[in-house]
């Protein structure tokens, strides 16, 4: 390799939620390392967070192109793999091109030949694995990632879960790597100015338990079941709260599951915040994911002293310390969930442990340990390709 940068483009179609908060976290991160980057978004699902960080990227110091995408299949991808190809070589060239989320993943490596030495893949969750899609349609895509694995240097998992999806699906284990989702931390004094913020902007009293539920209202969240598991807390615990952030295609059913189970009173629903921004208010955080590679909430409550009560999805055994700072939960009902909840409501020396496990857990998962891991590998699949 000459003196030059290395130059890394990344690849989201899934402009929002933890995917588009990693691809962000990545982008801004690897200038500084000595990196030059690219990352290439899809136009159709740029939230508006994810928009108000990217539109600073020149303070990061990286570049921005755009690719004209659906989020399903279909006849747009081929334009798309087009204009990606564009893009790539008008930035001359990828030492990685390294895609995120299906789609992006998709893309990444259609477009690589004549544009990319190297191309990494992370799935964040890999669509196969939900469990509410046809046995067949599952097979279809467990078939696809199988395939695009031929055309994949490096798949990167980000939990030890996912690399086990991973292998299931065909994925050969030399091409696998593990690299956990990492945050920026809170030191001790700014969560409890953030904590005391936030109840106090919600008007929560300190004899209240908060359980809360962060997320995109969609069938793999499952938030019908927070719903219900906070019914349920409710009816015996009258100091109990509950708040709801996120919004999403399931919102008429959650709000309708709100009033079934009367809890609308109870609960504060606010669809536009930003979790990481509520989550010092709560006390407990429920996870009822049905698939998850490694939630980035998991993560926040961590860093906000949360205990989390959560299904077995991808990163709960690495967060986690079972009836020490939460609960996993293997039979997903709501007797399961508010069985695991009320004991901590109803031990406040539990619950303070729990806390304080949390936030020692959370030093885990510094986003330093992240960027560092994937820089390394960047760098090494390069030296390889030498």
């Amino acid at each position: 390799m000459t003196g030059r940068q290395l130059r890394i483009v990344l690849v989201c179609e899934a402009a929002g939620g933890g995917v588009g908060k990693h691809v962000l976290d990545v982008a801004e991160s690897l200038p500084s390392l000595g990196f030059d980057v690219l990352l290439v978004h899809s136009v159709r699902r740029a939230e508006p967070q994810f928009a108000a960080r990217l539109a600073q990227h020149t303070r990061h110091g990286y570049r921005v192109a755009t690719v004209d995408v659906d989020r399903a299949p279909g006849p747009r991808d081929v334009a798309g793999v087009l204009q990606l190809r564009r893009a790539v070589r008008e930035f001359g060239g990828a030492d990685v091109l390294h895609g995120h989320s299906s789609k992006g993943g998709a893309l990444a490596r259609l477009a690589r030949w004549g544009c990319a030495r190297r191309v990494f893949y992370t799935a964040h969750g890999f669509y196969a694995q939900a469990p509410s899609l046809p046995s067949a349609v599952r097979r279809l895509y467990g078939f696809a990632e199988h395939a695009l694995a031929l055309a994949t240097d490096q798949v990167i998992a980000v939990s030890n879960e996912e690399k086990q999806v991973a292998r299931t699906l065909g994925i050969p284990e030399r091409k696998l790597a593990v690299v956990e989702n990492g945050i920026w931390l809170r030191d001790d004094a700014e969560l409890a100015r953030d904590r005391a913020t936030a109840r106090a902007a919600l008007g929560l009293t300190d004899a209240e338990v908060v359980i809360g539920f962060v997320g995109r209202l969609a069938p793999p969240k499952t938030p019908e079941l927070a719903v219900e598991t906070f019914g349920r807390i409710r009816r015996s615990h009258a100091n109990a709260r509950f708040i709801l952030v996120g919004d999403g295609p399931q919102a008429p059913e959650v709000s309708e599951a709100l009033a079934a189970h009367g809890v609308a009173g109870a609960t504060t629903w606010l669809r536009d915040a930003v979790g990481r921004d509520m989550l010092p208010a709560m006390d407990v955080l429920l996870v009822t994911s049905q698939y998850e590679g490694f939630p980035y909430v998991m993560l926040e409550a961590l860093d906000a002293g949360c205990a989390i009560v959560t299904t077995p999805v991808g990163g709960a055994r690495d967060c986690v310390v079972h009836g020490r700072n939460g609960a996993i939960v293997n039979e997903p009902t709501p007797d399961a969930f508010s069985t695991a909840v009320e004991q901590f409501i109803e031990s406040p020396d539990a619950l303070r442990a729990a806390r304080t496990v949390s936030r020692t857990h959370a030093h885990n998962f510094e986003i330093e340990r992240m960027i560092n891991r994937l820089a390394t590998l960047y760098r090494n699949a390069v030296d390889d390709a030498a």
